[in-house]
């Protein structure tokens, strides 16, 4: 969606939806395009997919998100949007 304040409400949305039904959640894709949203010019996006997939973390048995280099590339560049 174009509007940020729909992306960034989904983000959350895929978090809450998670705990109702996981297998759901990644059987749709909807984790990968959780992940996506980490690239979003938007960083309240940005924010809302890092929480988002934290708290999905918290409530998995296996690794659902890696914070690599590329990763960490990402969330400095939408810190310096923030400040």
């Amino acid at each position: 969606d174009d509007d940020p304040y729909v992306r960034k409400t989904a983000a959350v949305c895929v978090a809450k939806l998670y705990d109702i039904n996981a297998e759901l959640v990644e059987d749709r894709g909807f984790l990968d395009t959780l992940k996506d949203l980490i690239s979003d010019n938007n960083p309240m996006v940005v924010a809302n997919a890092i929480a988002a997939l934290a708290e999905i973390q918290e409530n998995s048995s296996r690794p659902i998100f890696e914070i690599t280099s590329q990763t960490l590339s990402k969330l400095l560049a939408a810190l310096n949007e923030c400040t």
